[in-house]
């Protein structure tokens, strides 16, 4: 078995190669100098690493001046990334902070087509929680407080978009869609409080309090701390819990935005 020293000799030129690919990808084409001054790696050292991401086909050589870019190929890196997934790495500490904060579980959900996606829970660091594990999850829009937080705070024009393909959907659980008295007053009620609960559900002792992270006018994701109702009343939850969650959601967007224009 290797040892641990062995072991991290093994890593170094992935690493290696990672701040190679990264210099290149900071303003291609670059020279062997700029390389050696971006990555303050020794030139043989880049030489052999690149001969390697040559091989591979992610880099090619134009010239001894003009230097090395990068190729299509670097493409596939990234195929499985998508910018909705920043706004989970943005949120990690800010999620986690909450929850050492006031103990309850919170996660995170962004829209997936007609339901909201769970990206991202507490669930594991809270001594309170009762939810079986909701990660990849679809809440659904109308019950949910994910999905109810979201269609009041999205822009009207894919709010209608939302509430039609809840409207034409068969399923029990979307059928309040259909009531437009019911829907508008919903949505008003959320927006003037500031947040949204999830719909009463047979045997969940869990309410959902919910409030959603803002780029402008567009919601990128919603957050929903998941407290036990038979401890205190919505009213009481909200005084308590309220702001906190929408500085976070103010921290989330904040960090998401960065890590946006860093991409």
């Amino acid at each position: 078995m290797p040892k641990p020293a062995e072991k991290a000799d093994g890593v170094q030129p992935v690493l290696r190669s990672l701040a190679l690919l990264e210099a290149l990808n900071n303003g291609t084409p670059a020279t062997l100098a700029e390389l050696h001054e971006a990555t303050g790696l020794p030139k043989p050292t880049i030489v052999r690493l690149l001969d390697t991401l040559i091989g591979a086909g992610y880099v090619r050589r134009i010239s001894r001046l003009a230097g090395y870019e990068l190729t299509e190929r670097v493409l596939r890196l990234s195929s499985g990334f998508r910018h909705t997934d920043l706004v989970v790495e943005a949120a990690r500490p800010f999620l986690s902070a909450l929850t050492a904060a006031y103990k309850w579980p919170v996660a995170l959900a962004t829209l997936d087509r007609d339901a909201m996606l769970v990206r991202i829970s507490t669930r594991q660091e809270s001594p309170f929680s009762t939810d079986p594990n909701w990660l990849n999850k679809r809440p659904v829009m109308m019950l949910s407080a994910l999905g109810r937080v979201y269609l009041a705070f999205c822009p009207d024009e894919e709010r209608e978009l939302l509430l039609a393909l809840l409207r034409s959907s068969k399923a029990a659980v979307n059928a309040t869609a259909r009531d437009t008295k019911y829907v508008s007053a919903m949505i008003a009620d959320i927006r003037r409080r500031g947040y949204a609960t999830s719909a009463p559900v047979r045997g969940d002792p869990a309410t959902g309090l919910a409030v959603p992270v803002m780029d402008g006018d567009r919601v990128v994701a919603a957050i929903t701390m998941r407290y036990l109702g038979v401890t205190m009343s919505e009213a009481q939850a909200a005084e308590r819990y309220l702001a906190p969650m929408q500085r976070a959601a103010q921290g989330i967007a904040t960090a998401h935005r960065q890590l946006v224009s860093a991409a």
